[in-house]
């Protein structure tokens, strides 16, 4: 900030350096004159002694580095060069256009789908659970799929996680004053907000309490963003009463801003607890202790645990839960030969700092195939421009022409006679 703020006063340094270093020419002219040099000569000397140009240049480069006044120059000229050729210019900078903004629209793209982490409480210690083998129960939904009764046994293993939580997208009809319409939501475990590290905007957040018996947590949270499209931000909000597929519920609060669940992609209007299933999925069966499969799990690490840590620590515990599964409601009946790769079955654990997303799943091949494409065509775009600097420089070579050399006569030849 010196250095620019020196650059807009460079007409008064400039002025002050003249005095400075005129008054010690002067003094010095008159200590030579005093001792008996002629004044010609005096000046002279105190010139060659002074080196004034020099002393100048580096009294200019303590008040702006070399490199940042070359870069102005430099600037100016090439400034100066484009405007002399608008068309060259025009082409120059569409090229360098479409190479740059294809490559960073597709650049933010894979950021957001598959390299963006999720804005929740240290994402690099989250893992998705899966599970390895024969599910033989069925289940409904779209990937990854668990049952309630695995995620809520998972949140006793505490030598491995700090928090387990289960979710599954859903569409519910939401009626608030008005007409229902469909909004996207999400039946989530009461652990879901605690284990994320997401506390509330406004209001609170669902909490263990919610998630116990069947229908006796009648509450929601709203999303950030739909709290604002849909109520306006209303600072009442809290309290107010919705029809959930024509069950009223209570808003209890709103998330925090930025939050927009697990899955890109998928951002839920509101949050609903599992022990509201029946509500939220008319006709849906016993979904809290049967086996069926229609929920995601994932589970904060505890600290210094790592995933494959974790993984082989529970597969002790998970052989010998299988057996326990079997006797389950709704377990269905099963041959030998299933029932033998039934309890094959393992869990596996993979890091999951961006939550849960079949998106992501499905495009991450495309999406690093299109950004390898788009980073060939800058690559194209940077030649091209290249290209156009060499045909350039070559025409111009073409178009110049060095000074003829005079002829002068030759020394053993007289000069022609003037007529």
């Amino acid at each position: 900030m010196i250095q620019l703020w020196n650059w807009f006063r460079r007409g008064s340094l400039e002025r002050g350096l003249d005095r400075e270093l005129q008054y010690h020419f002067d003094r010095r002219v008159g200590d030579l004159t005093a001792s008996g040099i002629p004044e010609p000569e005096a000046r002279r000397r105190v010139a060659v002694e002074l080196g004034l140009a020099q002393v100048r240049e580096e009294v200019r480069d303590v008040w702006l580095t070399r490199w940042f006044r070359d870069f102005l120059y430099d600037l100016r000229f090439s400034a100066r060069s484009f405007l002399r050729s608008p068309g060259f210019t025009a082409v120059t900078l569409l090229s360098l256009a479409l190479g740059i903004g294809a490559t960073t629209a597709i650049y933010s793209l894979v950021d957001q789908v598959i390299l963006h982490a999720l804005p929740i409480k240290d994402p690099a210690r989250v893992v998705l659970v899966d599970w390895d083998g024969d599910h033989v129960a069925g289940g409904f939904g779209s990937w990854n799929l668990m049952s309630y009764p695995i995620c809520r046994d998972l949140q006793q293993q505490s030598q491995f996680f700090d928090g387990v939580l289960c979710r599954a997208e859903i569409d519910v009809n939401l009626a608030a004053g008005g007409d229902p319409k469909p909004v996207a939501a999400e039946i989530v475990s009461g652990s879901y907000f605690p284990v994320l590290g997401v506390g509330p905007s406004l209001g609170r957040v669902l909490e263990a309490e919610d998630d116990g018996a069947p229908g006796a947590g009648a509450v929601v949270v709203l999303s950030y963003s739909f709290w604002q499209a849909q109520f306006g931000g209303a600072l009442d909000v809290i309290g107010r009463k919705v029809l959930i597929n024509n069950h009223p519920m209570t808003v209890v609060g709103v998330a925090a801003a930025g939050f927009g669940g697990v899955d890109v992609g998928a951002v839920p209007a509101l949050w609903l607890p599992a022990s509201m299933y029946a509500e939220a999925l008319p006709g849906a069966e016993d979904l809290l202790s049967s086996p069926i499969r229609w929920m995601q799990i994932l589970a904060r690490l505890r600290p210094g645990v790592s995933p494959a840590q974790a993984q082989a620590g529970l597969q002790p515990w998970f052989k010998a839960w299988l057996p326990d599964n079997m006797l389950r409601p709704g377990f269905p009946m099963i041959s030998a030969d299933r029932r033998r790769d039934y309890l094959g079955s393992t869990l596996t654990l993979t890091s999951a700092p961006q939550g849960h997303a079949p998106l992501r799943r499905s495009l991450s091949e495309p999406l690093w195939v299109l950004f390898a494409a788009t980073g060939v065509l800058l690559g194209l775009a940077c030649l091209n421009v290249a290209g156009l600097f060499l045909a350039r420089g070559s025409a111009r070579g073409r178009d110049w022409h060095p000074p003829r050399p005079r002829r002068f006569p030759r020394p053993d030849r007289p000069p022609a006679p003037c007529r």
